[in-house]
């Protein structure tokens, strides 16, 4: 059995691509990986429609139960509203160390896409137009039940934690952070912020930094 496994987990209305470059880079550093194609996701609008916060649960939990089958740790990593579902997971399984990625605890930073725009009409104008649109309202307000859900299941997360936030998100607002940090129950908690970086942390200007962190601490873990 190997020693120590990653769950690394996508967004809402995402896909892997999105934490695709952290999981690749975990895979070639030793650890078992798994990264799960969310219930419902990447494979378009109606199909998300029909998937359920429940589904979205249950695909995280089960990627987990596959992991736990070959490692005797793991570490669980997730990405905006996979942040929510690794941190389901952590309120009820056992986790070795918790990672989330921009995770709201409030969503819409409405300041900062207003500097997008400001700096950048056209592109950011598309990107939220576009975004709107493979949201469906039903999966929406399943989003917003998971998040409400979520919260209430906070103190019950005890692991050691690690919060990743970049500071011009304009999806998630800066200061779900702090809120995180402050409503957990670990008392081992760790908060980094990435002053460049938008939602897709990944994908921005400070990837390899975000990635090297979280490499860092994962082996300094492993000691």
């Amino acid at each position: 059995m190997s020693a120590f496994g990653c769950l690394v987990l996508h967004g809402f209305a995402g896909d892997v691509h999105e934490v695709l470059p952290l999981a690749m880079a975990l895979q070639k550093q030793g650890y078992t990986v798994e990264c799960p194609t969310l219930e419902g996701h990447g494979a378009g609008r109606l199909l998300l429609s029909q998937s359920r916060r429940s589904d979205w649960i249950d695909s995280a939990v089960e990627a987990y139960k596959r992991l736990s089958l070959r490692c005797d740790k793991i570490a669980v990593i997730g990405f905006s509203m996979g942040g929510l579902l690794a941190l389901q997971i952590a309120s009820r399984h056992p986790v070795h160390h918790l990672f989330t990625l921009n995770t709201p605890f409030y969503y819409w930073d409405i300041k900062q896409a207003a500097v997008n725009l400001r700096n950048d009409f056209r592109t950011h104008l598309s990107r939220y137009m576009n975004g709107m649109a493979k949201f469906p309202i039903r999966s929406m307000l399943e989003f917003r039940m998971l998040l409400a859900e979520t919260k209430r299941l906070l103190p019950r997360v005890t692991c050691p934690y690690v919060i990743v936030q970049g500071e011009k998100d304009d999806t998630v607002q800066a200061v779900s952070a702090c809120h995180l940090q402050k409503h957990v129950g670990s008392a081992d908690t760790r908060l980094l912020s990435f002053p460049e970086s938008g939602h897709l942390i990944l994908h921005g200007p400070e990837a390899e930094d975000v990635i090297r962190h979280v490499s860092e601490i994962l082996k300094e873990r492993m000691k």
